[in-house]
């Protein structure tokens, strides 16, 4: 009779943990909906995820606080790089405009690397609930980090510019770099202000650096070495609208090259292919070399050369700006 009397006692018992513990589950936790009354948001950064599996629910928790420093900097670094492609001589290249999404994205996954997933919840119909949580703390001292790294190399960089740089071309890129460290450091210090009280005063901005590099164009005198009359007119329009000096006899020159194929005809239309080089030298050595493909088409032969004058006319100055500013390709 004990022993009857014992079993009945302990699964009595199993029903009222089953029923507390079913009663627990059905009710919703309140830091779904909101976080700040156990996480305060003078500390943490929140963000809850859901989904059918609690792993899943979990990563998206984490995607959404990683949204939280993203998304309002990916708007900004459209705005600042088509204006610095507006205002600058040398404009954002496509790689540059890269590497600045890169470093952000970078950034982003460094400052979350201390998110914890502290809570979760399995609801009635089977969806799981996590509540991702990230000390405001951790994150700040990470892009701290950053934007000492960002402030050191752009210093670095402006000072092999100045004194170390053995040409124009590889003064010029550092110029460049050291801007586009910049760049990265402002979207850092837009992070850090979602974290701190405030971000990191800056020493040397962009623009700065963007006056660094209208000096340094300006201060150089360029020769153009071409035959034709006509194009070495469109080579010096292109200098002259970079800023660059355009003088008879130089230690810097740039010369062009076309090379075309003959026309052909294909349905009633003569099309030419063919490419369009630049090189620059210095003191005899070139220094920076690039060739773009050309291809135009008419209903007349003899339109042909007139196109191919015209499509060079209308990419000079980015043709040139690639040429001082890009990598060389030699």
């Amino acid at each position: 009779m004990n022993l009857k009397r014992n079993i009945i006692t302990l699964f009595s018992c199993f029903l009222m943990v089953a029923c507390a513990s079913t009663t627990d589950t059905e009710k919703r936790p309140v830091w779904i909906d909101n976080a700040n009354s156990v996480y305060a948001d003078t500390d943490y950064l929140t963000a809850v995820g859901q989904a059918s599996k609690r792993n899943r629910a979990s990563k998206n928790a984490t995607a959404n606080l990683a949204e939280i420093f993203y998304v309002n900097v990916q708007a900004e670094t459209k705005i600042l790089t088509e204006a610095t492609k507006q205002e600058s001589a040398l404009g954002v290249s496509m790689e540059s405009s890269t590497s600045l999404q890169r470093s952000i994205q970078t950034d982003t996954e460094q400052a979350i690397s201390g998110v914890k997933i502290k809570e979760s919840w399995l609801s009635p119909s089977g969806e799981y609930y996590t509540l991702a949580v990230l000390e405001k703390r951790q994150a700040a001292m990470s892009l701290n980090e950053i934007i000492m790294d960002l402030d050191n190399s752009t210093a670095e960089l402006i000072d092999y510019s100045i004194n170390t740089a053995p040409n124009s071309i590889a003064s010029l890129n550092a110029l460049r770099a050291a801007r586009d460290e910049q760049m990265a450091r402002h979207m850092a210090n837009l992070q850090l202000k979602q974290v701190s009280v405030s971000g990191v005063p800056i020493e040397i901005s962009s623009k700065k650096i963007e006056r660094l590099i209208a000096k340094k164009l300006a201060s150089m005198e360029v020769s153009v070495d071409i035959e034709h009359k006509k194009h070495t007119k469109t080579v010096q329009s292109g200098l002259a609208q970079l800023g660059v000096k355009v003088v008879a006899n130089a230690n810097i020159v740039v010369s062009a090259e076309i090379d075309i194929t003959e026309p052909t005809l294909i349905k009633g239309w003569y099309w030419l292919r063919g490419s369009y080089e630049l090189s620059l030298s210095e003191n005899g050595q070139v220094i920076s070399r690039k060739r773009w493909p050309l291809k135009v088409s008419a209903k007349q032969e003899e339109m042909l050369m007139l196109r191919l004058q015209d499509r060079v006319n209308a990419n000079i100055t980015q043709y040139l700006t690639e040429l001082v500013s890009d990598s060389p390709t030699l």
